[in-house]
């Protein structure tokens, strides 16, 4: 078999491949034969049916099956001879039909991932942001875990802020209910716009028991397109209110956090802070570095790879703004296009960020063993309170354990960028 691999551009490679007459007469054999064992033809058994017969009435059906298996059996040898990493599905040229005794040409032009040397990574200016954590992160810490720790309780008087009240409400617009606008012991705390900020300053000072009709205007971009910018009518009675207790900061309260007492408990969150403001340095200095390398190495990316990428940020977008984790008005025009656009700039530098990071990695000799990703996978399985066994089933069934090593790979090429940086 003669292949030529021939250059459309850095990114598209064209390959000409032709095939030996003696290679294809062994494959029209072989579709003839698992032809015959299939058809059933008056005055014949099956498998039994002369080879000129099936010629006569099904040659177009085996050449075209001839020319598919051609293609399909030596696309994938060819890739990996030529050591050629592909990002899209290529496109196939037949070059003719199929005939005994002739050879079979077909070309594949198909997208692949560049072959770069990366420049910059060796001696690299960065900075590096000093860690601290005063006794106001520390306090502040401490009160968010109280904070957290914190519980509602009945009382006997009037709605305040920070309460939480319990209430049954309909919604009524020129005089009629609106559909889906009615609810039962509907919790809400008031001071955290749980329902419009006009009910709940309506709401305070309003005892259990009580009944009270507010007149709401919805704002013009609220994320119920049919009650955006309307006025209408609550009918709401308050079932109950509960007052906020925080715990006390002392010893019991340490205790019942499994801590030895209060002094502990403050040293724990300081040392949590600190890994936190490790891991968000870490990533600021990880996203200088990858600006850095993009801004030192200039080549071309395939659009196709760019594309599979920006159409997965689009996706995953519109699912967020589905599930209302992204507010419309907060992501703009969301129209496809639009989305499009804005996704695939993000995806260019995602794209040129791997491939840099691909290319230290082989430059450097950078790998990752079976018992790395085994040890990230079990980090992960704890961390979402499942065995390992099973969770690393799913991953590798679902193929995200290429993601795993990918981050593994990752992290080891930072690492060595960082230990040969210049760093302020």
């Amino acid at each position: 078999m003669k292949v030529l691999v021939e250059d459309v551009s850095s990114v598209k490679k064209r390959i000409v491949v032709e095939v030996p007459p003696e290679d294809i007469g062994r494959e029209i054999d072989v579709v003839y034969r698992e032809l015959g064992a299939k058809i059933a033809i008056d005055g014949f058994r099956k498998g039994k049916v002369p080879k000129a017969i099936l010629e006569s009435r099904y040659k177009d059906y085996v050449m075209g099956e001839v020319a598919s298996k051609l293609v399909e059996n030596s696309y994938p040898k060819i890739i990996k001879e030529k050591n050629l990493s592909p990002v899209s599905r290529p496109l196939i040229d037949v070059k003719g039909g199929i005939e005994e005794g002739q050879s079979f040409s077909y070309t594949a032009t198909v997208e692949v991932k560049p072959v770069i040397t990366a420049q910059g990574y060796i001696g690299m200016q960065i900075k590096k942001e000093e860690i601290s954590v005063s006794e106001a992160d520390v306090k502040n810490g401490v009160e968010m875990l109280r904070e957290r720790n914190a519980y509602f309780s009945e009382v006997e008087r009037p709605v305040r802020e920070m309460d939480m009240v319990i209430v049954d409400f309909e919604c009524f617009e020129d005089g009629k209910p609106i559909k889906d606008m009615k609810a039962s012991e509907y919790p809400a705390e008031i001071g955290t716009n749980t329902l419009i900020p006009e009910l709940e300053n309506a709401l305070k000072g309003v005892a259990k028991g009580e009944e009270k009709e507010v007149t709401v205007k919805f704002p013009d971009k609220y994320h119920n397109k049919e009650l955006a910018g309307k006025e209408v009518l609550f009918r709401v009675k308050v079932k109950a209110v509960k007052e906020k207790i925080s715990p006390a900061l002392d010893d019991e309260f340490a205790k019942d956090l499994k801590f030895n007492d209060i002094n502990h408990l403050r040293d724990e969150v300081r040392k949590d802070i600190i890994r936190h403001k490790e891991a968000e340095e870490r990533e600021r200095l990880k996203g200088e570095i990858l600006a850095k390398l993009v801004a030192a190495n200039s080549f071309d990316i395939p659009p196709a790879l760019v594309s599979n990428y920006a159409q997965t940020f689009v996706s995953r977008a519109l699912e967020e703004i589905k599930k209302g984790r992204i507010k419309p008005e907060d992501a703009g025009d969301i129209s496809p296009e639009k989305l499009q656009e804005r996704y695939t700039k993000i995806a260019e530098t995602r794209v040129r960020e791997e491939l840099i990071m691909d290319a230290v990695a082989r430059q450097e000799g950078i790998t990752v063993s079976e018992e790395e990703i085994d040890l990230k996978m079990k980090e992960l399985a704890a961390g979402r309170y499942q065995r390992f066994g099973e969770f690393k089933k799913k991953l590798l069934e679902s193929g995200a354990d290429r993601v795993v090593t990918a981050g593994i790979l990752e992290d080891k090429v930072f690492d060595l960028i960082i230990s040969k940086a210049n760093a302020k």
